[in-house]
């Protein structure tokens, strides 16, 4: 059997609309972290990484659990329960992705001098591809 362009988006239409949402989120993250590791580096040296991470993560973490709820795993139900319990999972999974994601731009940061804002972006990548099984399967999960 042939698949066509319109049969694949149609099959991979939930993983295309979270690459968008991801990607967007990806944008607003990096630009972020990048003004936050340039405002605080002076005050904090390296460590500034971890401080940017949290502050740039908080912002677009609540920008992609919006997209993902009510666009991508279209799970925006009027019920407050279930709202704050995808929430609530949600942010777990936020909390464990910018401890590692900032544990290791640090790391790979301190041990290659390259730029915090390049590390960041295959170590986002990988967390990036876990992070849609999670939601899936788990956070989203009809």
């Amino acid at each position: 059997m042939f698949l066509t362009i319109k049969n694949l988006i149609e099959k991979y239409k939930t993983f295309l609309k979270y690459i968008i949402s991801a990607g967007l989120s990806f944008g607003i993250d990096l630009v972020l972290f990048t003004i936050f590791v340039v405002l605080l580096k002076p005050v904090m040296g390296d460590i500034s990484i971890f401080a940017a991470t949290l502050c740039a993560r908080i912002i677009s973490s609540f920008f992609n659990y919006l997209m993902n709820r009510n666009a991508v795993f279209k799970n925006s139900s009027n019920n407050s329960k279930t709202d704050t319990k995808t929430l609530v999972k949600y942010y777990i999974l936020v909390i464990i992705q910018m401890c590692v994601s900032s544990v290791l731009v640090f790391g790979l940061h301190r041990i290659t001098t390259i730029n915090e804002t390049i590390v960041k972006i295959p170590v986002d990548v990988f967390i990036f591809i876990v992070n849609y099984f999670v939601q899936k399967l788990y956070i989203f999960k009809k």
